[in-house]
């Protein structure tokens, strides 16, 4: 359990659901880690947790510096906060809605690379993570905002891996498919109802859990993924399979 020892990673929307479990993770696996969320979590093991809204230009720069400041360095980023529980359909979609669901999930995806790029850059290199969904490749019923921010995080990643493939540094997004974490249960009303509407969708039989998603960073961000940028990992039980 040291295939990150030494490392310094960033993880945002890390008090909850995926992004806890993959700060919990790349703790166990020896990196030092910076927790960014809307709000901490005190109960959470991390070297030093900061409350940051990813789409403010300002906070996400303050953040980074901050980061750099406690650590020296950032060797791992991973984009994981996300923002969309609405389901309406496209034509009763409110602006406020979209705007905060494309700020979040895009523009803080981008906002968090760019700000840690000059970073990786000075220490020869890093590994950007973008935790983007099974819906940025298939759409659903009723969640467009979410869809076209999770599609939008896809090219993004290729788009900065070819740019910043000669700077040392791999970029790649990881694609969930249905994870039970509190969000999902929030938008469902229940463990139950996500599992009535859901499992049969995910060919292996059942939803995903949180740890499901971690190991899969944790391989993106190690050694074993050195030849690997500009590419979607796919977790999603065989849901695109289909």
């Amino acid at each position: 359990m040291d295939r990150l020892e030494g490392k310094i990673a960033l993880v945002t929307g890390a008090a909850r659901g995926i992004g806890a479990a993959i700060a919990d993770r790349f703790t166990a696996e020896g990196a030092l880690v910076a927790r960014l969320d809307l709000t901490s979590d005190p109960d959470r093991t991390g070297a030093i947790t900061l409350s940051v809204d990813v789409s403010d230009e300002d906070a996400v720069a303050q953040a980074v510096a901050d980061t750099r400041t406690t650590f020296g360095r950032i060797d791992i980023l991973v984009n994981n906060a996300a923002s969309g529980n609405s389901v309406t359909p496209a034509g009763d979609l409110t602006i406020a809605e979209w705007r905060r669901t494309i700020d979040v999930n895009l523009t803080g995806t981008f906002l968090l690379s760019r700000a840690v790029i000059g970073v990786m850059r000075e220490n020869g290199g890093g590994v950007i993570i973008n935790i983007a969904s099974q819906l940025g490749s298939v759409a659903v019923r009723n969640r467009a905002a979410y869809c076209a921010s999770k599609g939008g995080v896809l090219p993004l990643t290729r788009a900065v891996a070819l740019d910043h493939a000669a700077d040392g540094i791999r970029v790649n997004s990881l694609s969930p498919g249905a994870v039970m974490t509190e969000r999902l249960t929030t938008l469902f009303g229940s463990e139950e109802a996500v599992n009535t509407a859901l499992v049969d969708r995910h060919p292996i039989g059942r939803i995903g859990i949180p740890s499901d998603i971690a190991g899969a960073a944790v391989f993106l961000a190690s050694d074993d993924a050195s030849f690997m940028t500009g590419s979607d990992l796919v977790v999603d039980g065989g849901y695109l399979a289909q």
